[in-house]
């Protein structure tokens, strides 16, 4: 018995087709570029969120390179998120859409999701923690804006992916 080495080596290397399927093929990508077209456009929502996104990120950067500890909201204790009126509108928007958005979702996914927002949270109190005792530190801080940052991802890609979604159930 051949090995499949030799096997494979005796096949003829070159097939003829019986047909050219290329004609076909060609018709069919002209035809459908001939006919009326949608217009192509971001929806209003992806850029807004994306918008969003990027603040976020700008944010997170700007206070994790700050050395001392993140500006508290007025009336509160230790360290909260920062008290910025642009920061705590974007957030509020992306907030209450992410919610939105989120009933869209799959049970076992949004489960998942909520999941990972707990322990997003839980890092970001378990930091806070750790800045009252250390307020100075630089890698804490930066570790706050880094937590900030995640559960700002989340929103924005919740927000982001459910997208598609939003636009059947409006059709």
């Amino acid at each position: 018995m051949n090995s499949l080495d030799e096997r494979l080596a005796q096949l003829p290397r070159d097939l003829p087709l019986e047909r050219d399927l290329w004609p076909a093929i060609d018709a069919a990508i002209t035809a459908a570029g001939t006919g009326r077209e949608r217009p192509r456009r971001v929806p209003l929502a992806l850029a807004a969120g994306l918008a969003i996104a990027l603040t976020a990120g700008i944010i997170g950067w700007q206070a994790g390179r700050s050395h001392s500890p993140l500006a508290s909201a007025p009336g509160t204790e230790g360290f909260a998120v920062p008290a910025d009126p642009e920061y705590v509108k974007t957030r509020a928007t992306l907030e209450r859409t992410y919610h939105e958005r989120l009933e869209l979702l799959e049970p076992a996914t949004r489960d998942r999701i909520e999941h990972d927002l707990s322990i997003i949270r839980a890092a970001n109190a378990d930091i806070r923690r750790a800045l009252a005792a250390d307020p100075q530190s630089a890698v804490l801080n930066r570790l706050l804006a880094g937590t900030w940052q995640q559960e700002f991802d989340l929103y924005a890609t919740v927000v982001q992916t459910t997208e598609p979604a939003m636009q059947r159930n409006r059709t």
